[in-house]
């Protein structure tokens, strides 16, 4: 009626007719449901087909009502589409490694050297099955009764008391109360302890997690995933290509009551640099002064000193001061099952009051997430720890991984001073694990990939187990002739 500006005396009018066709047909169009009062059942009858809802006669408030909330609908900014467009997504960050990876599998230069995996591979550049990893693999697939049934949502509970040992001690597990939740992989157990901690780490007001600068690229993705706000604080020292435990220590000692530090237990990926034992206790001790939480991430066991229990120090300090502390493990390089994504989460509480509460949450986490954890990895590895001959023979493998590491620095470096490489490489030896920080420019590392087909990272982190000793005098000279002629 206000298109025409009048109230016709007659229903049937054909401007007013025509009116209510257009608008009709325009809130049709749009989606939108159209209603009519009319006076009586014979005109009712006549508008059935046009209409969504018809009032008779004296049904002015339902008319109304019904009205009134659509013209308000009508008047409200115009909703997006809710139809996902898979073509406007945008792309994510390549993963660095991966994208390497991708060039080395496509370069058909015979020379090509991939010194950037995070996996261990031996002398031939080839991913080692351990011996005893396939001595448990075939007695488990051999037994009659083997079957490829789900696990429980805590995951392997027997292989978990074997990884809580070799990780926490046997004292620890004896006489404390770990809960433990297999996981897929080390980073599944980030993952998890990071969405448990953000869920109830309640310290009354944000919490801050510190990693350490540099980390892993991928720690700082896992927590904010989880919708926490990641800092950094220092662990390494440019200048001396070493530990830089004075700004270590100085930004934990700085750091708010209840915030979460990400510790490497031992062989620091990248850098290669860990703390002392003294170090780490004095670490602990601040830890526990400050109210500070402990996030200890484990994925190289064995690979820094080739003795897993050395390599477990830090996590034996940090349980001595009654550190608040979660323990990430991998067992993906340790053990060469990759594939098989094997890893834990291990939270040491108070009591066994507390132990069964914290184990019912992590459940309750992982079966809204994966449900339940991989089989066959885990039974592999309770197999291994669980056979005193299998688990002797698994920790030499562990030694010879670790040794063949430290061999290849030793090899590395000796070929730099054969050359008389214009700098000092006795930071290559002094670290430890699968990683060097070899000190090269992001320019001289691109170098090392474009030109010389030697693949790296920009940071110059080097992977030692992509060295073999036909291909460490190489690698070398293409170090030698980029520190000289970039």
């Amino acid at each position: 009626m206000s298109i025409l500006n009048y109230a016709p005396a007659r229903h049937d009018e054909p401007p007013f007719l025509e009116a209510l066709d257009r608008i009709s047909t325009a809130a049709k169009r749009h989606g939108k449901f159209v209603g009519i009062l009319v006076s009586d059942g014979v005109a009712a009858k006549k508008t059935a087909e046009l209409y969504d809802i018809i009032a008779v006669g004296g049904d002015v408030k339902a008319i109304s009502g019904w009205m009134g909330g659509h013209v308000k609908a009508a008047k409200a900014e115009s909703l997006p589409s809710k139809r996902l467009d898979y073509e406007v997504l945008p792309l994510p960050k390549p993963d660095t490694m991966f994208e390497l990876l991708a060039r080395f599998d496509k370069d058909t230069d015979p020379r090509k050297v991939n010194l950037a995996p995070g996996a261990y591979r031996d002398d031939n550049g080839l991913i080692w099955l351990l011996p005893s990893v396939k001595a448990a693999t075939a007695a488990i697939i051999s037994l009659p009764t083997y079957e490829h049934q789900y696990l429980g949502i805590q995951g392997h509970v027997p292989f978990l008391r074997q990884a809580a040992r070799l990780i926490l001690g046997d004292v620890a597990v004896e006489t404390g109360h770990i809960a433990s939740l297999q996981t897929s992989g080390g980073t599944g157990a980030c993952h998890t302890g990071a969405v448990f901690l953000k869920k109830f780490h309640d310290v009354g007001g944000d919490v801050d997690v510190f990693i350490s600068n540099p980390s892993w690229e991928n720690h700082h993705a896992v927590f904010q995933h989880a919708d926490f706000v990641t800092r950094s604080y220092r662990c390494y020292n440019a200048k001396t290509r070493s530990l830089d435990f004075a700004g270590m220590k100085a930004d934990v000692d700085t750091a708010r009551r209840g915030s979460i530090f990400v510790l490497h237990v031992c062989a620091h990926n990248p850098t290669g640099c860990d703390p002392t034992d003294e170090q780490w206790d004095e670490l602990s001790r601040i830890f526990k002064r400050k109210g500070l939480y402990a996030f200890l991430d484990c994925a190289y066991q064995g690979f820094a000193t080739g003795d897993l229990v050395r390599d477990k120090y830090a996590v034996e300090a940090f349980l001595r001061e009654g550190v608040d502390m979660v323990v990430a493990q991998s067992f993906s390089k340790i053990a060469g099952l990759y594939g098989e994504r094997l890893g834990a989460l291990h939270i040491p509480c108070r009591s066994e009051f507390a132990k069964v509460r914290v184990v019912e949450q992590l459940k309750a986490i992982n079966r809204r997430e994966v449900s339940v954890a991989p089989r066959f990895g885990a039974d592999i590895m309770y197999h291994v720890l669980s056979d005193e001959a299998l688990k002797s023979q698994w920790i030499s493998e562990v030694k010879i991984m670790s040794d063949r590491l430290s061999d290849m620095r030793r090899r590395l470096v000796a070929e730099l001073q054969r050359l008389n490489t214009s700098c000092n490489w006795e930071h290559i030896t002094k670290q430890r694990g699968m990683f060097s920080y070899t000190g090269l420019t992001a320019e001289q590392s691109r170098y090392m990939t474009d030109e010389c087909h030697a693949y790296m990272p920009p940071s110059g982190r080097l992977s030692v187990t992509g060295l073999t000793t036909s291909n460490v005098e190489y690698v070398a000279r293409c170090m030698d002739h980029v520190v000289r002629h970039t």
